[in-house]
């Protein structure tokens, strides 16, 4: 027998909760059912009275309601609960006693204040046994429904507390674009039906259903197409809303077909809710094309959500949706050094270290032991995989390196059921020559330097080498076989510092700035920022626009900081410390559905740049902190596009500045009295044969002026310069200079660049 599909709206009077759950009834096509209206209309007056009729309702009208109110008391609820059915959601409006007294008398009519204070009065009564009973559930939720205050600003509210509520309600939707390579869009999306339960919605087929059916609706659609009109987005979307919402079990979908402008996935997104993500199919080796207009494959790459499908594998679209862990193995000869580079990788990454030690053995035959503070005696293989793979499949959004295999891991078959545990991200295959190898050996077992290696050592030498490339093999076969997984080699036969900045290359992020040190109108500012949002979806780079993310978050900022006082833009990033900002854009991007080694920031570095500024204003803070912070926090800086109108000076020649030294004093004569002065070759604090400090033995410079984010750019990271004229009808130029930096970079990863883009007079294509 069918049931009705019902969420409880629960919770004190004058907390907004009516108006919200009309709200939500509208957004989801659900009906809307105030519980008192209906006790006064069946005229119920008991407590077991007004069940019955209740689940009477239900059961002869099995459809979706919001019900605006719940049961009066626990025993209610539980005879509706045990005898009936659960609802899908109580939803309890959590506010304080002193918050809805003040909103009552604030927010109420005369004869509204006396009935209400009494309907208070009796929820006060039955709220703590009610309560205690519904947090058993897991389908209790709450909301804060006093936010900033109801009675100070009711929309606001009122409107956070929908927001709250239908993230929880709306389903997961992907659009996918299927016209670059249909054949393998139907066969992806069957797969996706099939095996992970997404259902396909073809929205020109539901379109013709509904033509077909001869709704209100259809015949509204069909009087549109009859005079030659498209179907407008609003009218499709009313009808996607009664699929999206209509069966609570199902909650998952792939949109085709949908209207592909920009305007249109806005008009979705404002009217409905944002989509999880944008589905798209491409032939092996085609990239996103240059675009010299914002559309959905743009902005949903800016926004992380541009999901690129090139062959069957569900693993990405998997990934996609949850943060499943990350994790990683380094792999090489023993007493190869890999474990430096794990615990190297995991100190600086934020990595969670696992190693296969004698006291990390013991831990983990503590935890498999089903007695506390006792061991098992046998740790076996299949039971380590066991173990991690149960974590692995509990854990989000956590990253792991294992310092090699586990004890017994040798077989081919056993490092590829290892490396199976969930999905591993890379691999990092330490290598190093015979020579390097036979030294590092003699190091870890104590053998003296000059001394040789006996017949047995380096018999073993060949045996560990050798197990390794047989390692080796079957990791390629793994990263083969897994897409999204990364086989990295690491020549070690260097210093270890420069074996440790190899490291940071390969786990650190490659950054890209975009600096805009002009004051640009608004159509030549949006028009620079579509090249590099193009310029981020080519190379699937992160993109954030850092102002754009100090406004979303401004009113938070301002509280947590306090900013300069200044006349300039207040969001401008160089308002607040680049640490506090570089913690916005980390955390952003660690948010980002897709993750990305490269990331492009535009509108930073921020600081030393000209503005409106008072006389005694100083500029806040130096460009130095920022580029310092940037690299301290994301990896190091590849590019910085410096954005200019005039060109910018970028060598340092401050004035010399010469100190001319005073008259010396005639010497002392004995008895004139005062603290001795120290010898030559000694100084104050005694200390013999260190010569004091004149500073008339250096020579000084000095600047008016601070320096500008060029001329420290230049001198820090010491790049190659590259300048760059941007006139008329030319500012593809940017895009397809990008191209040349990036291979360069791809082929040499130690290079940094330094683009002056110099606009004169820019006119948009």
């Amino acid at each position: 027998m069918q049931k009705a599909n019902i969420i409880f709206f629960y919770g004190p009077p004058a907390t907004a909760k009516s108006y919200v759950a009309q709200q939500v009834a509208k957004q989801t096509g659900y009906v809307y059912f105030n519980l008192d209206e209906f006790y006064a209309k069946v005229k119920a007056q008991t407590e077991v009275d007004k069940l019955n009729k209740l689940m009477q309702v239900f059961q002869a009208e099995p459809k979706n309601y919001v019900v605006d109110g719940f049961l009066d008391k626990k025993a209610q609820a539980v005879v509706f609960f045990e005898h009936y059915q659960k609802p899908r959601y109580v939803v309890y409006f959590q506010s304080s006693k002193d918050e809805v007294e003040q909103n009552i008398r604030l927010l109420s009519t005369e004869e509204q204040k006396k009935s209400r204070f009494q309907r208070f009065s009796s929820f006060l009564q039955n709220r703590d046994e009610l309560l205690a009973y519904l947090k058993k559930f897991q389908f209790f939720v709450t909301v804060d429904a006093v936010q900033k205050g109801l009675s100070n600003n009711f929309q606001q509210s009122s409107d956070l507390i929908i927001q709250s509520i239908m993230s929880f309600l709306k389903p997961k939707v992907l659009v996918a674009l299927t016209y670059n390579n249909e054949e393998l869009a139907e066969d992806y999306l069957n797969k996706l039906e099939a095996e992970l339960g997404f259902k396909h919605l073809h929205l020109e087929t539901l379109c013709e259903e509904e033509l077909a059916k001869g709704t209100p609706q259809g015949k509204q659609m069909g009087a549109f197409l009859n005079s030659g009109q498209v179907v407008p987005p609003q009218m499709q979307i009313e009808l996607l809303r009664k699929y999206l919402y209509n069966d609570p079990q199902q909650n998952k979908f792939v949109l085709t077909s949908f209207p592909e402008k920009y305007q249109e996935f806005r008009t979705f997104e404002d009217k409905l809710f944002p989509i999880t993500g944008l589905i798209n199919f491409l032939k092996e080796g085609k990239a996103v094309s240059f675009s010299a207009k914002i559309n959905p494959v743009l902005h949903y790459s800016a926004e992380g959500k541009n999901l690129i499908i090139q062959n069957e594998d569900l693993g990405p679209f998997q990934s996609y949706l949850t943060k499943r862990v990350k994790y990683g193995i380094v792999i090489g000869p023993a007493m190869s050094g890999k474990t430096t580079f794990a615990k190297y990788i995991s100190q600086k990454f934020g990595f969670n270290l696992i190693e296969w030690g004698e006291a990390a053995i013991i831990q983990l035959k503590e935890k498999l032991s089903t007695v506390p503070g006792e061991q098992i005696e046998e740790l076996t293989l299949p039971m380590i995989i066991k173990y991690y793979k149960d974590l692995f499949s509990n854990v989000t959004n956590e990253k792991y390196v294992f310092d090699g295999f586990p004890p017994g891991c040798e077989k081919p078959e056993q490092i590829l059921q290892f490396l199976n545990l969930g999905q591993a991200s890379w691999v990092l295959n330490i290598g190093l020559d015979q020579a390097n190898y036979s030294i590092r050996y003699k190091i870890c077992t104590g053998a003296e330097p000059g001394q040789d290696l006996t017949d047995e050592d380096k018999d073993k030498l060949i045996t560990n080498v050798k197990a390794h490339e047989d390692v080796v093999k079957q990791a390629q076969v793994y990263v083969q076989s897994q897409p999204d997984c990364k086989l990295f080699k690491q020549d070690t036969n260097y210093s270890l510092e420069q074996n440790l900045k190899s490291i940071d290359q390969i786990f650190g992020k490659r950054v890209y700035l975009a600096s805009i040190l002009a004051n640009l109108d608004s159509d030549i500012y949006e028009a620079l920022k579509l090249i590099y949002i193009n310029i981020a979806a080519k190379y699937r780079m992160a993109f954030v626009d850092v102002e754009q993310l100090i406004a979303k978050n401004f009113e938070k900022l301002s509280n947590d900081y306090e900013m300069r006082w200044t006349k300039q833009n207040c969001k401008n990033p160089s308002n607040f410390t680049p640490e506090t900002v570089m913690k916005l854009v980390k955390q952003y991007i660690d948010d980002l559905p897709i993750q990305s080694r490269d990331v492009l920031l535009w509108g930073y570095i921020s600081a030393d740049q000209q503005g409106d500024k008072q006389q005694q204003e100083q500029i806040f803070p130096r460009a130095t902190d920022e580029l310092m912070m940037v690299e301290k926090t994301l990896g190091q800086i590849k590019v910085l596009y410096a954005i200019t109108e005039q060109p910018l000076n970028s060598e340092i020649n401050d004035p010399e500045w010469v100190l001319e030294k005073p008259e010396v004093p005639p010497p002392k004569q004995e008895g004139d009295g005062g603290d001795d002065e120290p010898k030559d070759g000694g100084n104050a604090d005694g200390e013999e044969n260190v010569p004091k400090f004149n500073i008339y033995n250096y020579q000084w410079t000095k600047s008016e002026v601070p320096k500008n984010m060029a001329q420290i750019f230049m001198k820090v990271k010491q790049p190659s310069p590259v300048q760059l004229e941007v006139s008329d009808y030319s500012f593809k130029l940017i895009y397809d200079n990008f191209d040349e930096l990036f291979q360069s970079i791809q082929e040499n990863n130690d290079h940094t660049y330094y683009a002056q883009i110099q606009l004169q007079q820019p006119i948009m294509d």
